[in-house]
């Protein structure tokens, strides 16, 4: 690859990693800039809602003239195909990638670039993947409906399973199978960054996913089939399938389990400082650091309406206080938002709950809050993160930045919905202050 084709697809990557998606993420070894990883997050409204698809990418050295070659990794290690155009082998058949001859206009050229190749690959996770499949792209006809249903319900379930619990269980060592499923070099660089990208997105997403559980294992039940072995679409064939069975019982024990020692871990991070403190570790005295220069930019930026402290002097748990501004929706509020910090940060993200009740869009009814810092390394931009995300007035409608089903339905719902959504959140804000008022030196870790 020349220098000009280097710079190029250095100025894409750039632009990938510093955009807001958050519906992907991209890495790229540092030793070699055409070997690149990629994890995309299944759409909601989708069968693959809040799923977590691994993509390996190798830019060619006559790229941008030639396409990416791209293979997915999430396959039940070879066994299971993910839609029409995601096979069990790797295979991504696109006629941007080459992969598949298209029709004219749809080829790659060079005035492509690796976005363009990923926002297709986006594409294939939709709403009815049956009809990607070729010759049936025309076939939206009611006798096709039980296919599409059926093809949609056991993605639903496997996207469950395999992207979402499976790959957890590895991360937290309660697989027998540790390590990721793609075992390549495309997944060693950056490994723990992407775990705990995983990880901070099941946090947030929780909901949702026991939301989904729940419909679904309605539906099957009712259609008595749960444990029943899935149908086979026709275009299923040859070792190339999505096999497998329903039961969801399974599955709802299993995020559970997720669920509890996701939060163990968070809890301990604190107990770990402890110990780095007493040996004043580089990463204590950084955070401390950081902690004394923020407190007095917290009090200017927001004219004392919020406070800054470290639970029990330790500078890997802090506490924010949040006092609502005048003429808002928290006017009169006292929130108290717990910051826990890693020991490896920043490769491992803050995780942030809410001490005091709130019902929020953006507030998951564990008391998780999904905000997005400017700069993931410090600790400044996620204090500032966390305040902007909450006086966010009118935020733009983002299925991935909401976090509480119910309050996500009622605040873009009709106008009485709306406002039974802030009649909600006032009542959560005046409960909160009472809890902050009645309770004001609780500092316990967990």
């Amino acid at each position: 690859m020349g220098d000009q084709c280097t710079l190029r697809l250095m100025r894409e990557l750039r632009l990938l990693q510093n955009g807001d998606s958050l519906a992907m993420t991209v890495h790229y070894n540092e030793r070699d800039i055409c070997d690149i990883w990629a994890l995309m997050i299944g759409s909601p409204g989708t069968p693959y809602a809040y799923g977590f698809y691994q993509f390996a990418i190798k830019i060619p050295p006559e790229y941008p003239a030639k396409p990416p070659r791209v293979s997915i990794k999430t396959t039940n290690r070879g066994q299971t195909r993910f839609g029409p155009n995601l096979y069990a082998s790797g295979k991504v058949c696109l006629s941007i990638l080459g992969t598949w001859p298209g029709k004219s206009g749809e080829q790659w050229s060079p005035a492509q670039g690796l976005e363009s190749a990923l926002l297709s690959i986006q594409s294939l996770l939709s709403t009815d993947p049956y009809y990607n499949e070729p010759g049936f792209e025309k076939a939206k006809l009611e006798s096709e409906d039980k296919h599409v249903q059926d093809y949609n319900s056991k993605i639903c379930h496997e996207n469950l399973r395999l992207t979402v619990i499976d790959p957890l269980e590895r991360i937290l060592k309660l697989s027998e199978e540790f390590g990721p499923e793609a075992s390549s070099s495309t997944l060693t660089w950056h490994q723990g960054v992407v775990d705990d990208y995983m990880k901070q997105r099941f946090i947030w997403y929780l909901e949702q996913y026991k939301q989904t559980i729940e419909e679904q294992s309605q539906h099957i039940s009712i259609q008595k089939r749960d444990k029943v072995e899935f149908p086979l679409t026709r275009f299923e064939s040859g070792g190339n399938e999505m096999r497998g069975h329903w039961d969801y019982q399974d599955l709802r024990k299993r995020l559970n389990t997720l669920e509890t020692r996701l939060m163990e871990e968070t809890f301990l991070w604190p107990a770990e400082g402890v110990d780095l403190v007493a040996k004043d570790a580089g990463i204590a005295v950084n955070l401390r650091g950081q902690h004394g220069q923020i407190v007095p930019q917290i009090h200017r930026i927001t004219e004392s309406m919020a406070e800054l402290e470290m639970v029990n002097d330790n500078p890997f748990l802090w506490r924010l206080t949040y006092f609502g501004r005048p003429m808002t929706r928290f006017d009169g509020g006292v929130l108290r938002i717990k910051i826990y910090i890693s020991p490896r940060h920043p490769v491992e993200q803050p995780r942030v709950f809410f001490e005091t009740p709130i019902f929020h869009i953006r507030v998951s009814p564990k008391g998780a809050l999904i905000y997005l810092p400017a700069r993931a390394e410090e600790m400044s931009r996620h204090i500032e993160g966390i305040i902007t995300t909450l006086e966010d007035e009118s935020p733009p409608y983002n299925p991935l930045m909401t976090v509480n089903p119910e309050a996500t339905r009622l605040y873009w719902g009709s106008k009485e919905e709306q406002r039974l959504y802030n009649r909600k959140l006032r009542a959560s804000i005046s409960e909160a202050t009472e809890w902050a008022i009645h309770i004001p030196f609780l500092n316990h870790v967990s």
